[in-house]
């Protein structure tokens, strides 16, 4: 088992940084995973990871951006056997984010590549402009493009109510994790007439609690957060059996995490239009050559290619 750091620039500004974990087998099959923990969500830091393994500890799956890392290298390792293939594509939805201008600008970019699902990060609008954005983007692009609204926990129960009584004329398929009173979650569930999608509260809960969310419409799994793919599948197994979708997101890893993230989307039968949209805000890769994710869709077919060494710091 090898470990290299890296160090990416983002688009616009700041780095990316995390660990790759190198595995090969007796047959010199090569297996890689990203241990890339997100400041400020992650519970874990990258100095963190970094003392762990200086230390030589044995206990690296207790931290979950390593256990996302260690669970990808090893699947990629067998050929993703373990991940049986029960789409042959999914869909990505594009991440929006900025001034009213900046997303209504990405949004026609993005469906002139194909895209038809938007995530809309709402903190660079106000609410009372979120109507007119939906309904631009609407105007601009394909009648069938669809909505995704994700406020990061900054509304209150009223806000969210009138907000979503606002905008139940579009094709919006949830709001994310709307509530800065996110023990309301479940009232609003409830009251909300727009579907309610849970993410925040996913590395709260256990996937047994998932019943006091009865009625949510989608699970936002992202197993770099949760502690890798067997926590993010357990979740996605049980919300299925209560109506749940499942949507798996990234949180900006390098391609080698997002090829982990696309194959694994793939192998879940409840998932539906995948969050990997992260990947275009890094501005370099530790790939070769860049996954082509532009036409907003992942394949069973889309290849990961070789890691570049020269690009990487090994540990």
């Amino acid at each position: 088992m090898e470990f290299f750091r890296y160090s990416l620039p983002l688009v616009g500004g700041g780095l990316r940084e995390g660990i790759l974990l190198r595995l090969e087998s007796a047959e010199g099959a090569v297996g890689w995973g990203d241990a890339a923990p997100l400041p400020g969500w992650s519970s874990e830091s990258l100095e963190d990871i970094l003392e762990l393994l200086a230390e030589e500890s044995t206990d690296l799956q207790r931290v979950p951006s390593l256990a996302c890392a260690i669970e990808a290298a090893r699947a990629s390792l067998e050929g993703y056997r373990g991940w049986s293939v029960r789409n042959d594509t999914i869909a990505l939805n594009a991440l929006l984010s900025g001034s009213f201008d900046q997303i209504l600008e990405r949004a026609i970019s993005a469906n002139s590549r194909g895209c038809e699902c938007f995530k809309i990060k709402t903190g660079g609008i106000s609410p009372d402009e979120l109507p007119k954005l939906l309904k631009a983007i609407s105007s601009l692009t394909t009648s069938r493009c669809r909505f995704r609204i994700d406020p990061n926990r900054e509304w209150d129960f009223a806000a969210a109510l009138r907000i979503a009584e606002s905008i139940r004329g579009f094709p919006v398929d949830y709001l994310e994790e709307p509530l800065r009173e996110f023990w309301l979650l479940p009232d609003l569930i409830k009251e909300c007439p727009i579907s309610i999608a849970l993410d925040e509260t996913l590395r709260e809960i256990a996937p047994s609690e998932l019943i006091s969310y009865k009625g949510a419409a989608a699970l936002i799994l992202k197993p770099t957060l949760m502690g890798g793919f067997k926590t993010c599948a357990d979740f996605s197994e049980m919300g299925a059996s209560m109506g749940m979708s499942t949507v798996v997101s990234a949180c900006f890893e390098s391609g080698v995490g997002i090829h982990a993230l696309g194959r694994f989307a793939l192998s879940l039968p409840s998932a539906i239009a995948a969050g990997l949209d992260t990947y275009s805000h890094l501005e370099q890769d530790v790939l070769c050559e860049r996954l082509n994710l532009r036409d907003f869709l992942f394949s069973r077919d889309t290849p990961m290619p070789d890691v570049d060494i020269s690009t990487l710091h090994p540990l």
